[in-house]
């Protein structure tokens, strides 16, 4: 079995205020064969931090690599931990998320989100469907 690979993408300039957050599982015949966990988190919740920490370093592409395995589910959260810096809501426009999952070369998923300022968003995938 091939292991797959997900793909994160965001070039939003102001991603240091979202804490990302992937869990899951790999199964094989039905039965679970790994939990997957991966965090980033840049500040806890409700920080409201006037300006992206010094020592941020997060890439505006992340790549997971998965166990080989027959299925896949996958929770991608999005966090907000700081409030937009304006209050209109007509200002704070969804940002972009781009989300790969391939196997073997081969793309099963490929999607672009748009995620709200205000809230986050929680990404759901799951292979097959």
């Amino acid at each position: 079995m091939q292991p797959f690979k997900l793909l994160i993408e965001c070039n939003f300039a102001e991603f240091w205020r979202y804490n990302l957050i992937v869990t899951g599982a790999t199964f094989v015949a039905g039965e679970r064969t790994n939990f997957i966990k991966y965090v980033d988190e840049i500040a806890p919740v409700g920080s409201n931090l006037s300006e992206q920490p010094l020592d941020y370093s997060r890439k505006p592409k992340l790549e997971l690599e998965i166990d080989g395995c027959d299925s896949v589910i996958l929770y991608i959260y999005v966090l907000p931990h700081t409030m937009p810096r304006t209050r209109d809501t007509h200002e704070a426009k969804p940002f972009e998320l781009h989300t790969t999952l391939s196997r073997g070369g081969e793309v099963v998923y490929n999607r672009r989100h748009m995620v709200a300022q205000w809230v986050g968003d929680n990404i759901e995938i799951k292979y097959p469907l």
